[in-house]
């Protein structure tokens, strides 16, 4: 009997939901995928000290070298240890190591960004300069019944109590028409 796949549990260790349980491991897998290959990330999630690193990690990402793709080293990647070579799930190219982490690794010795249970890493980027306080943009969809609208008004009054302090918040609303809302004035609500 096939093991079934707990979506549930996997949204508390790494704070995203994924649209698929199976990457497709050639491109002609990847043409026949029926639904679009999606994730949704929920940002700031405090996540159980067992899947992520204990801190943000203080250098640079090891990122893919197609000039296409980019993307980051991570426990899904095959790894050729004898080789210190990694190949991108995404485009399927054959990366180096840089030397840093060729010297020392090992299939003992893993990087944050290799070990299976850290499939979220938080990195603290010092090549780029701080960029001021998070920014939030909350898009609801105003075609709803009035008691789902009442629902949804108690669940963003929750999120907002969760924001860090000095976040900057926009929200848009969308039915017939869409708005942008100006949130900085309590006298004089404004939408464009």
């Amino acid at each position: 009997m096939q093991e079934q796949w707990d979506v549930a549990s996997s949204e508390v260790t790494s704070g995203s939901r994924l649209s698929f349980h199976c990457w497709p491991s050639s491109r002609l897998e990847a043409t026949r995928c029926v639904a679009p290959i999606g994730a949704l990330y929920t940002p700031l999630k405090k996540l159980p000290p067992n899947c992520a690193p204990p801190t943000a990690l203080q250098y640079d990402p090891v990122r893919c070298s197609t000039a296409t793709c980019h993307a980051v080293l991570n426990p899904y990647c095959q790894v050729d240890f004898r080789s210190k070579l990694w190949v991108c799930p995404f485009c399927l190219t054959r990366n180096h190591f840089p030397p840093h982490y060729a010297e020392n690794m090992s299939e003992t010795n893993l990087p944050a960004e290799l070990i299976p249970q850290y499939a979220t890493c938080e990195y603290e980027l010092p090549s780029v300069p701080d960029m001021g306080p998070p920014a939030f943009v909350f898009v609801v969809d105003t075609c709803s019944h009035a008691e789902e609208l009442a629902e949804l008004a108690d669940s963003l009054q929750q999120a907002l109590n969760l924001l860090p302090e000095d976040s900057l918040v926009g929200l848009i609303t969308f039915g017939t028409n869409v708005q942008v809302h100006e949130l900085g004035f309590e006298g004089i609500p404004k939408a464009y």
